[in-house]
């Protein structure tokens, strides 16, 4: 019976390939690892993680070295390590500060595989590479392409912050927020103030559709520059999505009636919405921010994921702001469109929760960030549909307004016996609408919010 071979403890990854010998394929492991986040090449071991050892003397590691340094203009880590009481060679690369070719190809690192890169991948890459922001980029367009009225406009949004921006002077206004490069816009100014950016970047719009199921019953492409779409798209939210009116008295007269409209969804929550996917989006993307509004809730998708370290999850809380457009993203910040760098999304939550909404929802969806807000569970027309009698809902209403409702306080809202206050109390308990706090005579009754 031959010996048993030993394995090694490690799995084949994102950083980490084997080798039973070295073939010339292996520079394309290394290839990937550099174009990626480096990694490290194991010669002497099989694909199954057993470990057989490679011839690994001097002259074996110099060709080695030379080859890699031949094709791949790379200068690797190389040594040989003892596993097992065999000799293994260990191939370390670092991430590449530019883009490493092999063989005319340009290859990433995918799990345990290579792959090309797109053209659009390849982009993105080389600029990220480059320490440079899309948005900082000079554009093939000069100040002849600027829209004067859109600048005038900006110095009116922006006389909080910038009280001395001229309108007026506009190469020195543009050289102020760091919008041009010699004489020619920056990517960034192109859709700050160009005349029609999407002559340029056909891409850069906001599409606004209406849906029930997989029927499409409106569809709505906003374009212009930044301003125009975030305009755009706040009116068509007033056009589309219902409102209703709560009508409080402060005095008895006339003048005392104060008329508050509530929207389906916060309105200042979607304007920030849409203002994060045009400060974040990836312009190099070839797609256009989508808005999906459904029978149960509303979607808002911009391409490019969350770059790192930040996840969906980091979302909910305070967290530190990344910028993907920070020349785009000073901008809003001067015309007042967001406040302060990173609390957007906590801002967003605490509209809806304020409003009795579920939280939002964040996901990497499709190569880019999706929010999804939901509906109120608790409107009249869904309670009736539940099945709820008219004072069932009228108590939902008055806990939505004060925060919660006792039995007592339900007696007395709807003239009823201490029974039947208890019997519809507990029939809402039982269909999830409210939930119990408290014990005995300090009991009372919170909504149940859908999704929490």
């Amino acid at each position: 019976m031959g010996k048993r071979m030993s394995k090694i403890d490690r799995q084949e990854g994102e950083t980490l390939e084997f080798k039973r010998q070295w073939t010339d394929r292996a520079l394309e492991d290394l290839a990937a690892f550099a174009n990626t986040q480096g990694g490290m090449l194991l010669i002497g071991i099989r694909d199954d993680g057993e470990i057989v050892g490679d011839r690994a003397d001097d002259r074996e590691l110099q060709r080695i070295a030379n080859l890699i340094a031949a094709h791949l203009g790379i200068t690797p880590s190389i040594q040989v390590v003892e596993m097992q009481g065999l000799p293994v060679v260990e191939i370390w690369v670092d991430p590449a500060r530019g883009l490493v070719p092999c063989s005319g190809r340009y290859l990433r690192r995918v799990g345990t595989t290579n792959r090309d890169f797109s053209p659009d991948e390849l982009a993105r890459h080389i600029l990220t590479r480059s320490g440079r922001n899309w948005d900082s980029l000079p554009s093939e367009w000069t100040l002849e392409e600027v829209d004067l009225e859109a600048l005038s406009q900006f110095a009116r949004l922006a006389r909080p912050r910038l009280p001395h921006f001229d309108p007026s002077n506009p190469e020195q206004s543009l050289r102020n927020l760091n919008l041009l490069e010699g004489d020619r816009l920056k990517n960034a100014g192109v859709l700050l103030f160009g005349k029609r950016p999407q002559r340029l970047f056909p891409q850069a719009q906001v599409r606004i559709g209406i849906f029930r199921g997989t029927e499409i019953l409106d569809s709505h492409d906003f374009t212009g520059t930044l301003w125009d779409q975030l305009n755009d798209a706040m009116d068509r939210f007033r056009q589309v999505l219902k409102v209703r009116f709560d009508i409080q008295v402060e005095e008895p007269s006339l003048e005392g009636l104060q008329r508050k409209e509530i929207w389906e969804y916060p309105l200042e929550a979607l304007r920030e919405a849409v203002a994060n996917a045009l400060i974040h989006r990836d312009y190099t993307y070839p797609a256009d921010i989508q808005i999906r509004l459904e029978e149960d809730r509303l979607e808002v998708w911009n391409p490019g994921e969350l770059p790192p370290p930040l996840t969906p999850e980091a979302l909910y809380g305070p967290h530190s702001s990344v910028l993907r457009n920070p020349l785009i993203a000073q901008a809003f910040y001067f015309g007042g469109v967001i406040e302060r760098w990173g609390t957007g999304t906590t801002r967003i939550i605490r509209l809806c929760r304020e409003q009795g909404l579920p939280d939002p929802e964040f996901a990497h969806w499709q190569g880019g960030v999706l929010v999804t807000f939901a509906k109120d569970p608790y409107t009249p027309e869904r309670l009736r549909a539940m099945g709820l009698s008219e004072r069932q809902i009228k108590a939902v209403m008055y806990v939505k307004e004060r925060g919660s409702i006792s039995n007592r306080e339900y007696r007395e809202l709807n003239a009823v016996s201490d029974e039947a206050a208890r019997l519809d109390l507990k029939q809402l308990v039982e269909m999830g609408v409210l939930v119990v706090q408290g014990k005995g005579r300090s009991v009372r009754y919170v909504l149940s919010r859908a999704g929490d």
